[in-house]
Protein backbone atom coordinates (compact mmCIF):
# COMPACT_ATOMS: atom_id res chain seq x y z
CA UNK A 1 0.00 0.00 0.00
CA UNK A 2 2.15 2.81 -1.31
CA UNK A 3 -0.10 5.89 -1.68
CA UNK A 4 -1.38 4.79 2.16
CA UNK A 5 2.68 4.47 3.88
CA UNK A 6 2.61 8.19 2.34
CA UNK A 7 0.12 10.01 3.75
CA UNK A 8 0.80 8.20 7.49
CA UNK A 9 3.58 8.76 9.43
CA UNK A 10 5.84 5.81 10.14
CA UNK A 11 4.74 5.64 13.87
CA UNK A 12 1.52 5.72 12.68
CA UNK A 13 1.58 2.92 10.56
CA UNK A 14 3.31 0.69 13.57
CA UNK A 15 0.54 1.88 15.54
CA UNK A 16 -1.94 0.59 12.85
CA UNK A 17 -0.46 -2.59 12.50
CA UNK A 18 -0.97 -3.38 16.30
CA UNK A 19 -4.50 -2.61 16.26
CA UNK A 20 -4.84 -5.06 13.89
CA UNK A 21 -2.91 -7.76 15.78
CA UNK A 22 -5.03 -7.02 18.46
CA UNK A 23 -7.95 -7.33 16.51
CA UNK A 24 -6.65 -10.36 14.98
CA UNK A 25 -6.34 -11.98 18.32
CA UNK A 26 -9.82 -10.94 19.68
CA UNK A 27 -11.73 -12.65 16.36
CA UNK A 28 -9.83 -15.39 15.67
CA UNK A 29 -7.51 -16.35 19.08
CA UNK A 30 -3.97 -16.53 19.75
CA UNK A 31 -2.46 -17.97 16.37
CA UNK A 32 -5.42 -17.23 14.63
CA UNK A 33 -3.94 -16.07 11.01
CA UNK A 34 -2.24 -19.28 11.22
CA UNK A 35 -4.97 -20.90 11.99
CA UNK A 36 -7.33 -19.87 9.37
CA UNK A 37 -4.35 -20.40 6.46
CA UNK A 38 -4.59 -24.10 7.67
CA UNK A 39 -8.12 -24.01 7.02
CA UNK A 40 -7.99 -22.58 3.84
CA UNK A 41 -5.06 -24.87 2.68
CA UNK A 42 -7.32 -27.36 3.68
CA UNK A 43 -10.34 -26.55 1.93
CA UNK A 44 -8.14 -25.92 -1.17
CA UNK A 45 -6.63 -29.45 -0.99
CA UNK A 46 -10.14 -30.08 -1.22
CA UNK A 47 -11.58 -28.63 -3.95
CA UNK A 48 -8.25 -29.32 -5.87
CA UNK A 49 -6.97 -26.22 -6.48
CA UNK A 50 -4.08 -26.43 -4.16
CA UNK A 51 -1.67 -26.21 -6.89
CA UNK A 52 -0.88 -22.87 -8.04
CA UNK A 53 0.83 -24.44 -10.99
CA UNK A 54 -1.10 -26.34 -12.58
CA UNK A 55 -3.17 -22.89 -13.27
CA UNK A 56 0.18 -21.14 -14.81
CA UNK A 57 0.23 -21.46 -18.54
CA UNK A 58 3.31 -23.03 -19.91
CA UNK A 59 5.61 -20.57 -21.60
Amino acid sequence: FPAFRKIVSPHEFDALGEDFEKKEDELFGEDGFEKVVGQVAGIEQQLGIYDLAQFTPKM
